[in-house]
């Protein structure tokens, strides 16, 4: 049977080329995207400052009180030392007024010099740090700044910037990668982390020859002990980490290198994974559907329905394999590309390495086999049951009958996506769960094929084929014959129209609301934005002394854990804001509650936050703090535009004290009624020189820079979007290709009974007009039935504002694409003279 497959393979080439090219294509994208997806997965986070350390106690929290435990954990057996360590945000300004970020966009961060051990980082020239006006640099970063010790830096920390003394330099054994590193004295160190007894994480040093897995069991049973000796053992606290987990607790508070690749290859690898499930299953059951005589004839001399379907399955694994031999390695190589592009854009850095292994082509292939047999399975089930007498005359008129079960599963499945939709349309959650239908809404026209196929076919071939007698009759009366055909072509079309429309629009609506909703929320008319390291207190408060200026106020950022009486534990992105001047510089539409009452331990909660925690205003929130603390705090107000704002509002009378980093990424500005707005924004430009991460903006200026952010964001989808639809439109060519490539000997006898070539093309004009015009119908159906609860839920209009040349584009390219297809493939199938094509297909 195998050696009969592969010869009927060979014997078959052009009848076997579109779903060859399907199956290529298929492979293609996804092992691109499964390559990538396994490169990032297997891209660790690497420690640096902990590298010596092969323990290293900590947590998201600060250790309030780190000396007992840290004393503990240095007497077990094996620990050599146990380091407390602290952190903050420190950070050199050049001579030009520049801050130096770390490396790649990295942070930069103070640590008391005793913590150096850790790496260990050994003085390559100078002292350590003896005073609080000392600093000591890691080698890397004073060679950025082009210091040297005994020179002069100035320093942004958390306190306005002011010079230090270099008193040396220090390198560890493997050169910082993702940060700067700047060590003080012990003294001023706790004075700048904010904390004389607490720790943001304890290192372990074991002796030579000591069992690393028991003194990590040994270091666990003491967390332990201290925990349930505390009395939080319902509450998380530092926990142990080794290997890799050292470096991402060391990074906890920035993205990791593969986080961005995993992000976006995983959501493509998702959407390349359906469209190539759903062209390979179109593109093989139409190959196995356009060869229904041979299969009558198969069962015309006797074989069995079990030799018919096992033939189809093997010659379809046929297939399969020598597309893997052209697909994995394009595949890999659309991977290497599309990595390139992704660093050149910033994406991705640099040290993310492409992994290339087994792993990822092997899994792919597997789920295309799997997929190519399951999607021939129906169709060569179909073409084994023809009974051997009726087998000629059933292949040569295929039965119109739609299958009762697919039609079925196909009407549950748009009844469900209708009333998932209809649910979608009130919260920005229910967005999200409105933008995920497109997969399942096209499913559910893709179960509808023939149906749709039945009933277009009688309420627009009909007509036209009344209207226009010959061209329009021929191309009735060919769809009515076979709507699995016309189901077949449009099904593609479909899946371009309505995945391109979605995938491009959705997010459009999302930047239109979002942009909306941040001009109902910001009332200030100048923003201050901090580059490389936040600004302090200091800055504020200088801002609120500068005339014209009516309020100011930075908006620090903190992450915390709340809880209520009856929920779970929430991690909240919260802000912490000075009450007083708040309502001069935001409106984040309070729906209950007042921000009057935003005072002492209270909180106000945005409505999502709200709604997790079942917290309304009144209730009590137990929250637990940065600095490894707990309090609870009263629910002043709810307001819902906290989308891309802030979970929660925090007083800074009741936060302030709690929070490690005291810098605030934006400083908000209200000039006063009746003040020159340019004249303020001079005043403001007149402080940068002080505080030279500050980034002066006026309102324009800042939501054209938001627009644009928005811009740049969505280029990367815009990027994986082109790809996937390119792939889309190939499979349009192909479907439509082997559609109209087959009805050849079709051409030849409309041709013998004298028919013109002029009139052969004006039916296959008027077919693929019909094709298009059903497609683009199902395609923006799809799309609207999309974008309509999104624009709801987001904007509480029905009506997207979409850009009409897009809108063009989408659907004029489709419409081009279908109806040049058919006519070229016509016009090169009406070459063959009549009587050389009837003996094309025996």
């Amino acid at each position: 049977m195998l050696k009969l497959a592969w010869r009927t393979v060979r014997a078959r080439k052009a009848g076997f080329a579109g779903a060859f090219t399907a199956l290529v294509c298929a492979l293609v994208l996804t092992v691109a995207c499964g390559v990538l997806l396994e490169s990032a997965v297997r891209t660790g986070t690497p420690t640096e400052r902990y590298a010596a350390a092969p323990l290293v106690i900590g947590d998201s929290t600060r250790i309030p009180d780190a000396g007992p435990l840290t004393a503990e954990l240095a007497g077990l057996p094996g620990v050599a030392a146990a380091v407390p360590e602290l952190s903050f945000p420190a950070a050199v300004v050049t001579a030009s007024g520049k801050v130096l970020s770390g490396p790649q966009g990295g942070p930069s961060l103070g640590h008391a010099w005793t913590s150096a051990a850790l790496a260990p980082f050994r003085l390559t020239s100078g002292r350590a740090p003896a005073g609080p006006d000392e600093v000591l640099l890691d080698a890397a970063t004073a060679a950025r700044a082009g210091v040297a010790p005994g020179g002069t830096v100035r320093l942004a920390t958390v306190e306005a910037p002011r010079g230090y003394t270099v008193s040396g330099l220090a390198a560890p054994p493997r050169e910082l990668s993702r940060q700067s590193a700047l060590f003080f004295s012990p003294g001023q160190a706790a004075r700048l982390a904010g904390t004389t007894t607490g720790a943001d994480a304890i290192g372990l040093t074991v002796r030579d020859g000591a069992d690393l897995r028991a003194v990590t069991e040994q270091a666990r049973r003491a967390l332990a002990a201290a925990r349930e000796h505390d009395g939080e053992a319902s509450w998380s606290g530092p926990g142990v980490h080794t290997g890799d987990e050292r470096g991402e607790l060391e990074f906890s508070g920035a993205p990791g290198p593969g986080d961005g690749l995993s992000s976006l290859a995983g959501t493509t690898g998702v959407l390349s994974l359906f469209v190539a499930v759903f062209v390979v299953a179109g593109a093989l059951a139409l190959s196995v559907q356009q060869r229904l005589r041979e299969m009558a004839l198969l069962r015309a001399v006797g074989a069995t329905t079990g030799q018919v379907r096992r033939m189809i399955a093997l010659e379809t694994l046929v297939l399969t394999v020598a597309a893997a031999v052209v697909g994995l390695p394009a595949g890999i190589g659309l991977a290497a590309l599309l990595r390139g592009e992704l660093v050149d854009r910033g994406v991705v850095g640099s040290d993310v390495p492409l992994h290339i292994g087994p792993t990822a082509p092997l899994t792919v292939l597997g789920g295309v086999v799997v997929t190519a047999q399951l999607a021939v399975w129906a169709a060569a089930r179909r073409a084994s049951r023809v009974e051997p007498t009726r087998a000629l005359r059933d292949s040569s008129t295929p039965q119109p009958g739609v299958g009762r079960i697919r039609t079925g599963l196909g009407l549950v499945t748009l009844a469900v996506c209708g009333a998932v939709l209809a649910g979608s349309t009130d919260s920005r959650r229910g967005a999200g769960t409105a933008e995920s239908m497109v997969l399942v809404l096209l499913l559910g026209v893709a179960l509808l094929g023939p149906l749709i196929g039945r009933v277009a076919s009688v309420a627009i071939a009909g007509p036209v084929g009344r209207l226009f007698p010959v061209a329009g009759f021929l191309a009735s009366a060919a769809l009515r014959a076979q709507p699995r055909r016309f189901a077949a072509a449009v099904t593609p079309l479909v899946l371009a129209v309505a995945f391109t429309g979605t995938v491009l629009f959705v997010p459009v609506v999302k930047a239109q609301a979002n942009l909306a909703e941040d001009g109902r929320r910001l009332l200030a008319d100048h923003v201050v934005q901090a580059d490389g390291i936040g600004l302090p207190p200091e800055f504020a408060a200088a801002v609120r002394q500068l005339p014209g200026v009516a309020a100011a106020d930075g908006l620090v950022s903190t992450t915390l854990l709340a809880s209520a009486d009856d929920s779970g534990r929430q991690g909240l992105d919260a802000r912490i804001v000075d009450p007083q001047g708040l309502a001069e510089l935001v409106d984040p539409g309070v729906t209950a509650g007042s921000l009057d009452g935003l005072r002492g331990a209270s909180i106000a909660l945005g409505q999502r936050s709200a709604t997790a925690l079942k917290a309304g205003v009144g209730a009590t929130v137990r929250i637990e703090w940065p600095d490894g603390t707990d309090s609870t705090a009263t629910v002043a107000a709810v307001y819902d535009r906290d989308a891309r704002f802030a979970d929660a509002l925090l007083p800074a009378s009741f936060a302030a004290a709690h929070t490690r980093d005291r810098l605030a990424p934006t400083v908000l500005v209200r000039s006063a009624r009746g003040a020159d707005l340019q004249q303020v924004g001079r005043e403001l430009r007149g402080l940068v020189p002080a505080y030279p991460m500050a980034r002066i903006s006026d309102r324009a200026d800042y939501d054209a820079a938001r627009r644009h952010q928005q811009e740049r964001a969505t280029a990367v989808g815009r990027l994986l979007l082109g790809m996937i639809s390119l792939f889309t439109a190939i499979a349009v060519v192909n479907t439509l290709m082997m559609a109209t490539g087959e009805r050849v000997r079709e051409f030849a006898l409309l041709r013998l009974a004298g028919t013109t070539r002029p009139q052969i093309l004006r039916m296959m004009a008027w077919e693929g007009g019909i094709t298009v015009v059903v497609a683009l119908a199902l395609g923006a159906a799809v799309t609207a039935a999309v974008l309509v609860p999104v624009c709801l839920a987001l904007t509480g209009t029905a009506r997207p504002a979409l850009p009409g040349s897009q809108v063009a584009a989408v659907l004029g390219g489709a419409a081009l694409l279908g109806v040049g297809t058919v006519l070229l493939t016509a016009r090169l199938a009406l070459r063959r003279k009549p009587g050389e094509a009837m003996g094309v297909h025996e």
